[in-house]
């Protein structure tokens, strides 16, 4: 660059002189020469300016390429020390290690005696699992049990409820010993007394039974959820008549002239049944005149519905 300057200032130079009566070859010459020294000049600051830029470039891509190198630095301390962490963990696992054979030598145990102690373990968990799932099993049917009975708790509450009102309904005729009610093996039953609705052997109804069942008929036609067995009971005293050979025709024929009159008394005859046990259902001793006279007796049993059975489900 020093050089195409003094160049150029040589030229001017001469330029000058030839001014001043130098001949006009050496002036064209020198003129010549000052514009190729121009252009060379030209070209030269375009180069400078060139490789400026790509100085500015490379002075960028440098500081970087720097900043770079130090997050790459960084990482690779952080590396470094994450390595010696881990090799410090290395020699304290097996430190731990060391110490935990050295106190199972110390102990006396051994591999064997582990995997013994492991096994037994193992047999103790799975009996504790069997008694769990036994236990959880019982508590199912416990579960099951239990509103089982409180179903039955609630049917039997029902039925009580169904006997006061019974009871409620028939208090007249029960203060004047027409009838009773009670409730025996498990059924409510409405007893009345055959002397009362029949004479001794027959089974044709006297006016005060047919007026007693009358008035238990009104009571009993109201239930229309209900289905009622009436039976009929002597005493232990034989008969034997041409129609009654035993007391078994004889007390089904009062409980089927029983159903007959409630059914005229307006009881649907769907809710009626009628049988006869004779003596073989005592509620006395036949020993006293007062004890068969509690035999003879006509029964209006309360039938249960399904849903009032002991385990029934629906």
């Amino acid at each position: 660059m020093k050089r195409i300057l003094s160049a150029i200032a040589m030229l001017i130079a001469v330029f000058a002189l030839s001014s001043c009566g130098i001949n006009k070859e050496v002036h064209q010459k020198a003129l010549s020469d000052l514009a190729t020294a121009q252009k060379n000049y030209k070209d030269q600051k375009g180069v400078n300016d060139m490789l400026k830029k790509e100085n500015d470039k490379l002075a960028k891509e440098l500081e970087a390429l720097k900043k770079d190198m130090l997050v790459v630095i960084d990482e690779k301390m952080a590396m470094n020390r994450e390595i010696a962490d881990l090799k410090q963990r290395n020699l304290d696992s097996t430190d731990m290690i060391d110490a935990l054979v050295l106190q199972l030598r110390q102990k006396g145990a051994s591999l064997e005696d582990m995997e013994s102690k492991k096994n037994d373990l193992d047999a103790q968990r799975e009996k504790m699992l069997a008694e769990r799932d036994r236990l959880l099993k019982e508590q199912d049917n416990l579960k099951g049990e239990l509103e089982q009975v409180r179903k039955m708790k609630e049917a039997a509450e029902k039925r009580n409820a169904e006997y006061q009102k019974l009871m409620a309904k028939l208090k007249s005729m029960i203060d004047a010993g027409k009838l009773s009610v009670n409730i025996r093996k498990g059924r409510m039953i409405v007893s009345l007394s055959s002397d009362i609705l029949f004479p001794s052997g027959k089974t044709t109804l006297t006016d005060e039974g047919r007026s007693a069942l009358a008035e238990l008929s009104e009571t009993l036609k109201t239930l229309e959820d209900r289905s009622f067995l009436v039976v009929g009971h002597s005493d232990s005293t034989p008969i034997k008549t041409t129609r009654f050979p035993s007391n078994w025709e004889l007390s089904s024929q009062r409980a089927i002239e029983v159903a007959r009159l409630m059914i005229e008394n307006g009881v649907k005859p769907e809710m009626l049944s009628a049988a006869g046990q004779a003596e073989f259902d005592a509620i006395a001793e036949n020993d006293t005149p007062e004890n068969k006279a509690k035999n003879r007796r006509v029964e209006i049993i309360f039938l249960p519905k399904i849903e009032e059975l002991p385990g029934f489900t629906q």
